[in-house]
């Protein structure tokens, strides 16, 4: 948490946090935990997808507040808060009705809005609405200009993001900072609300052996928590660091590393790629070079005019490594 939030919390206000999307509350909920803060509450609603880091789940399981048990007494509503110092929730919770119980025990005076950068201007102004007679103090955190890549990756982000005003200042001017591995037999597969491709999770976990065997510093996203999953139990199997390796994209921005893999997932719909600004986020997380696992008859095909397709068809043929051979070791 920030300054700001650890004297609210240090205070007898409760403050509320939020963020756009429940991966993303999730994620604030684990940093929490991980720096050893505790008194505080999700308000989640009754279909969250329960998918996150194993070792974190009883922690958390413990401070969720379904939406389904919403409609209870003032008193029942005081006891769930206990001492809570901070609630957690996503944006479209603020305009659920049934949450005006808890408002009754915290109103809403200050909000923090974490990677602010993912809301549109105009979704913030039902909650401004609503609650203009308490708010008292809004803070936006979140940028999602970029200035940690390897040239590469600077320049083609400046040119199709930022209408080449960003300036990127790196030592790594070399184009090999940017690999695609040719995952040719990888299939998509609906999971749930999410998707998967084990044929790419294969992959990723021979690409990460490869690191780990070069003591490199690395991170493996992907757009979908299916396959962050699917990934985390392969690393399991194959004997390999798995925990804090293995992240969803929007639950990775504000983050970064010195080596990202990326595991694009899909191979027959656009999905996540169709939204530039979190493509953005998932292209502009490594520090000195990145792997994007995908199809390349998918990215030169129906992706083409997403942000990876455009920026696979930048690096050009020279950028890709055909899947069977990472398999057999043979990764630069």
């Amino acid at each position: 948490m920030s300054k700001t939030s650890h004297d609210y919390a240090n205070s007898n206000r409760t403050i509320w946090i939020a963020a756009q999307s429940n991966v993303a509350v999730k994620n604030i909920a684990e940093k929490l935990i991980k720096e050893g803060f505790d008194k505080f509450k999700l308000l989640v609603s009754k279909d969250f997808h329960f998918d996150w880091h194993e070792h974190l789940y009883e922690e958390l399981e413990a401070r969720l507040i379904r939406s389904d048990i919403f409609k209870m007494s003032i008193v029942e509503a005081s006891r769930v808060l206990l001492d809570s110092k901070v609630i957690l929730c996503t944006l479209s919770m603020f305009s659920n009705p049934n949450i005006e119980v808890f408002l009754r025990i915290v109103p809403v005076e200050m909000v923090i809005f974490d990677e602010a950068s993912q809301i549109e201007s105009g979704d913030y102004l039902p909650m401004l609405h609503r609650f203009r007679s308490t708010l008292s103090k809004l803070v936006l955190i979140g940028d999602d200009k970029q200035h940690r890549m390897p040239h590469i990756f600077g320049r083609f982000i400046s040119q199709k993001v930022y209408n080449g005003k960003l300036n990127t200042c790196h030592n790594i001017t070399n184009s090999s900072a940017c690999r695609f591995i040719d995952v040719k037999k990888g299939q998509e597969v609906k999971l749930g609300h999410s998707w998967t491709n084990r044929q790419e999770a294969l992959v990723v976990v021979h690409v990460a052996r490869v690191y780990e065997s070069r003591h490199r510093s690395f991170r493996i996203i992907s757009p979908y928590d299916g396959q962050r999953s699917v990934i985390e139990n392969e690393l399991k199997s194959a004997g390999l660091k798995w925990e804090g390796k293995v992240f969803n994209v929007d639950s990775f921005q504000g983050n970064e590393d010195d080596y990202i893999i990326v595991s694009i997932v899909r191979s027959g719909g656009v999905g996540f790629l169709s939204n530039q600004r979190r493509t953005n986020v998932m292209l502009t997380r490594c520090k000195r070079s990145m792997v994007i696992c995908s199809s390349r008859s998918f990215l030169s095909g129906k992706a083409s005019s997403t942000l990876v397709g455009k920026l696979a068809a930048a690096c050009g043929e020279e950028a890709w490594i055909d899947g069977k051979d990472v398999i057999r070791g043979m990764l630069p």
